[in-house]
């Protein structure tokens, strides 16, 4: 069994206002708000962030932000800029007033062009409304978006909007809150070969027709772990994720999935197009007509293993929590997953293998409780995966759910 994770922990300032997590949920990381670097560009109320960056030499360098409400919009130019402020995203504001995408990395940016500390507020943009990244690769982290808005008829990506294949962000401990597409992604969309990374973030309360908390289309990727999607809503598919992708694929490693709701398809997750792996997941409570936890459909292709499903309802009887949606072209692939309280479908249907299944009966004992780590004695503990590379941190087999499998890194790509 793997010790509980560690509360989402930052220390450096009382007026970050931390995300909401139970104190063994994932997101546990060394995510403390950042220093600014010594010798940085200073930027004070009053004064402009863009003239800042534009100032700065072509090499890697720094401006620091003092607290304020910095109205406009910013575009990093390619600069090698760590844009950091001195006081956190709780009293630094970037404020787009409704005419564009707040920040915009478009121009190749790489790694050293980073946004550290903000919150990222009134957004407006058909992509990307929060922050644009087209064919870059920066750093976010220790962020709020919210409130920004992805407009039109194919409005995508209310906070976060990224696409190309040159696209590989790192996003890190950011929180997403209250943003919304007319179309995709209401939290952050992934399209044409981008490939965002995401660990210890937070999503919640984000609307969208497709994608409540995340879309990712055309070809998109995406690479999640450590990251909680809490009470996003989509109006007809994809509560919590949307993957859309016919030539992509996505990666869902201990992410825990909540109240999360769909009209139609995926309270939690929606698969109608491309390959999704979904491992050491927890979905709880979340809402759909099919697959209160996941659906998949229309030859998309999803493998679930290590998850628990607990409290998800399905409100059209003739589906489950997971389920296969549309027949022969699509598959569901079900090892090693646990089922408890579940209501209005079943738990699986047209899944595939079936394979090393913890079901609990209503009147059994539930194995998640009321916190997000199975506790000491669940039967989820030892019930995951029996594959050595997947044991918990202490060697030991693989738990079910958001806490069990090995720790997966914070900072910068896989390796």
């Amino acid at each position: 069994m793997r010790k509980a994770l560690a509360l989402f922990v930052l220390t450096l300032t009382s007026v970050w206002s931390a995300p909401p997590l139970l104190a063994d949920c994932p997101g546990a990381s060394a995510c403390v708000l950042s220093k600014c670097p010594q010798g940085a560009r200073q930027v004070k109320p009053g004064q402009s962030i863009q003239k800042a960056i534009d100032a700065s030499p072509c090499g890697p360098s720094a401006v620091c932000v003092a607290p304020g409400t910095y109205k406009g919009l910013i575009n990093f130019h390619g600069k090698p800029v760590n844009l950091v402020s001195s006081g956190g995203p709780g009293v630094t504001f970037l404020d787009g007033g409704g005419a564009g995408p707040v920040v915009t990395f478009t121009t190749a940016e790489g790694k050293d062009s980073i946004l550290d500390g903000f919150t990222v507020r009134n957004g407006m943009a058909g992509y990307g409304a929060g922050i644009l990244i087209n064919m870059a690769s920066p750093t976010i982290r220790n962020s709020i978006l919210t409130q920004n808005r992805a407009t039109g008829t194919f409005g995508r990506g209310g906070g976060v909007g990224v696409l190309g294949a040159q696209a590989f962000p790192a996003i890190l401990c950011t929180q997403f809150l209250g943003n919304m597409a007319d179309y995709d992604g209401g939290g952050l969309i992934s399209g044409y070969s981008a490939n965002p990374y995401l660990r210890s973030d937070y999503f919640e309360g984000n609307k969208a027709q497709y994608g409540a908390g995340i879309g990712v289309y055309n070809s998109g990727r995406l690479d999640l772990g450590w990251t909680e999607l809490i009470a996003n809503q989509a109006a007809v598919d994809g509560g919590g994720i949307h993957t859309g992708v016919v030539y992509g694929n996505v990666l869902v490693r201990q992410v825990w999935f909540k109240n999360n709701t769909a009209g139609n398809n995926g309270g939690g997750i929606w698969v109608p197009a491309g390959l999704a792996d979904v491992i050491n997941c927890t979905f709880d409570g979340n809402r759909a007509a099919n697959g209160g936890g996941i659906a998949a459909g229309f030859g998309g292709m999803v493998n679930v293993a290590s998850t628990l499903f607990v409290r998800n309802n399905t409100t059209n009887a003739s589906s489950a929590t997971l389920v296969n949606a549309s027949g022969s072209n699509t598959s569901v692939v079900n090892h090693y997953n646990g089922f408890f309280g579940n209501t209005g479908g079943g738990n699986f249907s047209g899944t595939y293998g079936d394979k090393g299944l913890l079901i609990v009966g209503s009147g059994g004992p539930d194995p998640l409780g009321n916190s997000c780590c199975p506790a000491a004695g669940s039967a989820a503990i030892n019930a995951g995966i029996p594959d050595s590379l997947f044991n918990d941190p202490n060697g030991s087999r693989n738990d079910m759910g958001a806490c069990g499998g090995p720790a997966l890194l914070t900072y910068g790509p896989m390796k």
